[in-house]
């Protein structure tokens, strides 16, 4: 099996980087951005946020099956970092670019640039994680990838969490003006494109065979027999719709509870920043304990966060610091497992049905991941209006009693269901090196005989 190597998996894993400046811009302050500066009402912002996502992940499927159908001369994948790069930067910006409307035109208008930047974003970025298949089939090196990935994109989450709204109040004095965020936002993409670009300039692809003309029902079919993927993915799904409503309700709590909006740039930049320590040590716990016990662990810790939580709110300082810290602990290993697991599940639907689909499984995987989101954004927005929050008002006790309850009950609910669908999931340690040699075995033996 040829390895990859240090040199050129770290190039390649930079591009989380890239992709994590618009992910975590969008994930720590888009819907923020559409109540306190855009003054859209939560109910709405949160309708928008959701109809997005669920229609950017009915496109990914589409872009995966494309993606694994393409073929020229930089191969399957490749490509589509090439072509989309600048247009998803150019997205991005008009993703925060504040245009001079008013009511429905104004919605209008922002559920626009939110489609359209959401397909972009797409189409570079489901064939860019297919990619993490196409180019080894190792698993030791796929966890290597995963965990240097998120430690590029804790990286990318300091960057935003740290500098958004600064930015924001430096081009428009003290307050979080629209055109601040424009700002930071077009600033993200200039740094982004280039990284995306040189991503495709590094990479290699193993060798394709022909494109699977005529082969669509198998290729599907493959997929919906995967009972590792369905397991690993449904299992995600569950955990980022709940983890969704905990990580938007952060900067509402900091502004409205603890009232220390100033604070949290800081808190959350220390909460990403200890992903640097935090994923190299889920990496080394991988390689004694597996992928799939990480998950276990890393719901556990969120889990134990939430209810310390709900028996001890934490104040303002390092009281919020800590919980933000265990809860990104325990999230940034559930993603590591999520993200070195799904590769694998690549080859155990070829290993279970004799077709391989890495950009539907991908696609799939990304559909399902940003219907979560969707859901997570559209139930916190209707909880922001049910429990009687106002934009930029003093809140009453019982909305911040809400804001507190909000944070606790459907994410720790989401956490227990989480394990212990995964808990179903045949992917145990050991058992895809098995299946790899498995179906190299079958592949030599069919070359044998056709000669």
């Amino acid at each position: 099996m040829n390895r990859l190597g240090w040199r050129r998996m770290l190039a390649f894993a930079s591009g989380d980087f890239a992709f994590n400046l618009y992910w975590q811009s969008v994930s720590l302050y888009l819907l923020f951005y559409y109540t306190e500066a855009m003054g859209i009402s939560a109910a709405t912002a949160g309708f928008i946020y959701m109809i997005a996502s669920i229609c950017d992940g009915l496109v990914d499927p589409l872009i995966g099956c494309a993606a694994d159908r393409t073929r020229t001369r930089w191969g399957r994948y490749r490509p589509w970092l090439l072509v989309g790069a600048v247009p998803l930067a150019i997205g991005f910006g008009l993703l925060y670019f504040h245009p001079p409307l008013e009511g429905g035109a104004l919605v209008a208008a922002v559920a626009a640039a939110h489609l359209l930047f959401r397909s972009l974003y797409a189409a570079v970025n489901v064939p860019y994680a297919a990619l993490t298949a196409s180019i080894t089939r190792s698993a030791a090196e796929r966890a290597t990838i995963a965990g240097m990935r998120m430690v590029f994109g804790t990286g990318a989450y300091v960057v935003v969490a740290l500098s958004t709204q600064p930015i924001a109040r430096v081009v428009t004095g003290s307050r979080d003006g629209a055109f601040g965020f424009f700002v930071a936002a077009c600033l993200f993409a200039l740094i982004a494109a280039p990284i995306m670009l040189m991503v495709f300039a590094i990479s290699r692809e193993r060798e394709a065979g022909p494109a699977p003309a005529g082969r669509s029902a198998r290729h599907w079919q493959a997929v919906f027999r995967n009972r590792a993927f369905w397991t690993l993915v449904l299992a995600g799904t569950v955990l980022i719709a709940c983890y969704t409503i905990y990580a938007k309700s952060v900067l509402y709590y900091f502004k409205y509870v603890l009232r220390d909006e100033s604070g949290a740039p800081t808190a959350l930049a220390l909460a990403g920043a200890i992903g640097l320590v935090v994923v190299p040590l889920w990496m080394l716990i991988e390689r004694r304990l597996g992928k799939r016990a990480i998950w276990f662990v890393s719901c556990a810790i969120f889990g134990v966060g939430l209810i310390a939580f709900a028996l001890f709110p934490p104040g303002a300082g390092w009281p919020i610091r800590l919980f933000l810290i265990a809860m990104q602990a325990g999230f940034l290993g559930i993603n590591f497992a999520y993200w070195g697991l799904l590769p694998d599940t690549v080859e155990y639907g070829e290993w279970r049905s004799g077709e391989r689909a890495e950009g539907l499984v991908f696609g799939l995987a990304l559909l399902f991941q940003k219907i979560a989101l969707g859901l997570g954004a559209g139930a916190f927005g209707l909880a922001l209006g049910r429990i009687g929050y106002v934009a930029n008002q003093p809140q009453t006790p019982a909305a911040l009693a809400g804001m507190r309850a909000v944070m606790v009950l459907l994410p720790l609910t989401g956490a227990a269901l989480s394990a212990l669908i995964l808990w179903f999931n045949p992917l145990r340690r050991g058992v895809h090196d098995t299946i790899v040699a498995e179906i190299a075995a079958r592949g030599a033996a069919q070359g044998t005989a056709r000669c």
